[in-house]
């Protein structure tokens, strides 16, 4: 990396793409604003530049149980073993998280603890962003400006929300003593692009029923009947924490101090050649009723209604056209991302294709299983492997049949296979590492993943 001592250096480690489009759109904004900086993913950051750099500002997303990204894992290990001199470096860190996990932004706070103990010098106290909250990132930029003396032009290029129109829903697995799943199919107003391992982020709604309970509640609607853009507003505004009003304070000026609603990240399970985007998403029930994202999207949601997503490039989660043979493994709704990499690949007519998926029972909840069928009879699926763990007296799950299948497993991973993990973290993601450990190494693992043949999209 060529930065001078004066500029700034850059670094992010992203999972699933957003620090890294912000790190880069940051990074330009410093050079629009005459600053020297460079940006760098840290997977790519050596010792040498560590060390050498004087001014970081670090962008970095937790992923998993407070660990680093997948791609930035190695090196993080690599680093917090080092006793380095950074007391002539000067640091920030961004950290990226979601309130809704427990270890949040922990990667961010370890990295932090470490460049203090290396005696680097704190720029200002570390910065959490909680779900990518505007105000957070606010937060940010303000004491970004206030080091450099300029203002930094504050409207980022935001990838714009697209009009997506729900086209089908249905149940999966209807009869389940677990949740509902539903299947989503949703055709874009526009032609869109977009590959296999793929998100989209869909920005959480209102329903109709939601909004005229709330202006009823607060007696408002009176206020908002000739504001039709007041009550478009309310579609997006987050109904269920609301900050109270002030006596004589006119409903705009307390309107704009409600939090946004959140987006959500969903796997797509199609590709672009089905002329839809498929999602998989299973009903999530808090105390205050259905979660956001799901109960938006699988009960309030009318049909034919559109939503505002936009579709997000996930490149720790791509294939490579070249691979050879593939080991699919996931649970519940982790299978949409292992569909839309089958469809893929018999889209690239590449025949050796081994899934192990687990769900709770064979009856209610074997998800695709005609397709998967399908492609079975086919010779397109090589091998499947199902863990139905309530349907014997012993729970059996996808690391179990993994550890069953461990020889199979060495030969295909000798013979050059990637494997692919989608769904739960805790318990399913967490366990197959373990196993995989315990098949492989940890030496032979971490040189999968530096050759990008072990991939993940867990959450």
């Amino acid at each position: 990396v060529n930065v001078s001592h004066e500029g700034y250096l850059v670094v992010y480690a992203s999972q699933s793409g957003h620090v890294e489009h912000y790190a880069k759109q940051f990074a330009h904004q410093l050079q629009q604003s005459g600053q020297l900086s460079a940006v760098l993913d840290l997977q790519y950051l050596s010792i040498s530049e560590l060390t050498a750099a004087k001014k970081i500002l670090w962008c970095v997303s937790t992923y998993g149980e407070g660990d680093a990204p997948d791609t930035a894992r190695a090196i993080a290990k690599k680093m917090f073993m080092q006793s380095l001199d950074l007391s002539a470096q000067q640091y920030a860190v961004l950290a990226f998280g979601d309130r809704r996990y427990a270890q949040f932004c922990a990667f961010g706070q370890r990295l932090d603890q470490w460049l203090k103990t290396q005696q680097a010098q704190s720029l200002f106290e570390m910065i959490c962003v909680n779900a990518l909250n505007p105000r957070d990132l606010e937060q940010w930029q303000a004491q970004i400006e206030q080091l450099i003396e300029i203002k930094l032009d504050v409207k980022t290029k935001h990838q714009a929300w697209q009009q997506f129109q729900l086209q089908q829903r249905k149940c999966l697995n209807t009869g389940s003593s677990g949740l509902p799943i539903f299947q989503l199919q949703l055709y874009a107003l526009e032609t869109m692009h977009w590959q296999s391992g793929d998100i989209l982020e869909v920005q959480c709604g209102n329903a109709e029923i939601e909004i005229q309970s709330f202006l009823k509640a607060h007696a408002i609607a009176d206020d908002i009947l000739d504001q039709p853009e007041l009550k478009q507003q309310l579609r997006y505004y987050n109904l269920r924490h609301i900050p109270l009003r002030l006596v004589d304070e006119a409903v705009e000026a307390w309107m704009q101090r409600f939090d946004p609603l959140p987006s959500r990240d969903y796997s797509i399970a199609s590709i672009p050649e089905q002329g839809y985007v498929e999602l998989v998403i299973r009903q999530q029930q808090t105390e205050l009723g259905l979660g956001l994202g799901s109960g938006w999207l699988t009960a309030a949601l009318a049909m034919g209604e559109n939503i505002s997503a936009k579709i997000r490039s996930n490149p720790s989660f791509h294939l490579v056209q070249q691979q050879q043979a593939l080991i699919l493994i996931g649970n519940g709704t982790g299978i949409a991302g292992l569909m839309s990499h089958l469809h893929q690949r018999e889209h690239w007519k590449q025949q050796r294709n081994w899934l192990i998926f687990g769900e709770r029972q064979q009856q209610y909840d074997h998800l695709y299983a005609e397709q998967l069928q399908h492609w079975q009879q086919r010779g397109f699926l090589t091998d499947i492997d199902y863990a139905f763990s309530r349907d014997q007296q012993q729970k059996i799950y996808v690391q179990d049949r993994l550890l069953q299948k461990a020889d199979q497993l060495r030969q295909w991973i000798a013979d050059g296979a990637a494997i692919y993990v989608c769904g739960s973290l805790s318990g399913m993601a967490q366990q197959v590492e373990q196993v995989l450990i315990q098949i492989l190494g940890e030496t032979q693992l971490e040189q999968l993943r530096e050759q990008h043949r072990y991939q993940r999209d867990v959450y």
